[in-house]
């Protein structure tokens, strides 16, 4: 098997939690050991209140510096994930909005940060949120890809 926890390590950015609360408090990641990181993000509508993603990377675990111009990722969606979970691949970009005006139900954004994409010296990436309605319930999975371990210099 290719994939599997222990060499893709998932790790619980935030458990369910109302949209508008989730803001900038999601877990940061070290992305020092990793070629990158999907940032799988579940949200259910439960209020017309758009919900703005995006990306923070620090060199400790704290801030909210958002990825800059020049840094653009790879981001797909499912707009109806539970009557059609297929993700569409989207432009590349720093973010993502998910209107709520336009799309009911579930969504799943699910944002591909490459650990080559942080400004020199950064090493933590964490997902920033803003907006959101407090009847809606968001929750967003890490999963480390390309994970690498440092070898053993006794061999």
């Amino acid at each position: 098997m290719l994939i599997n926890p222990e060499t893709n390590p998932f790790i619980l950015g935030h458990e369910p939690v109302a949209a508008d609360a989730l803001l900038d408090g999601s877990a940061w990641v070290d992305l020092s050991k990793a070629e990158g990181v999907l940032m799988i993000v579940q949200h259910y509508r439960g209020g017309d209140e758009d919900l703005v993603l995006t990306v923070h990377e620090g060199t400790a675990a704290t801030g909210t510096t958002a990825i800059t111009t020049g840094a653009e990722f790879p981001i797909w969606v499912a707009l109806d994930a539970l009557n059609d979970p297929t993700l569409v691949k989207q432009a590349n970009g720093l973010g993502f909005t998910i209107n709520t005006g336009d799309y009911t139900g579930s969504q799943v954004v699910v944002f591909y940060v490459p650990a080559a994409n942080l400004s020199a010296g950064y090493r933590y990436v964490q997902l920033g949120a803003s907006g959101g309605h407090s009847s809606s319930i968001v929750s967003v999975l890490y999963q480390l890809v390309g994970t690498r371990f440092q070898q053993d210099q006794a061999l």
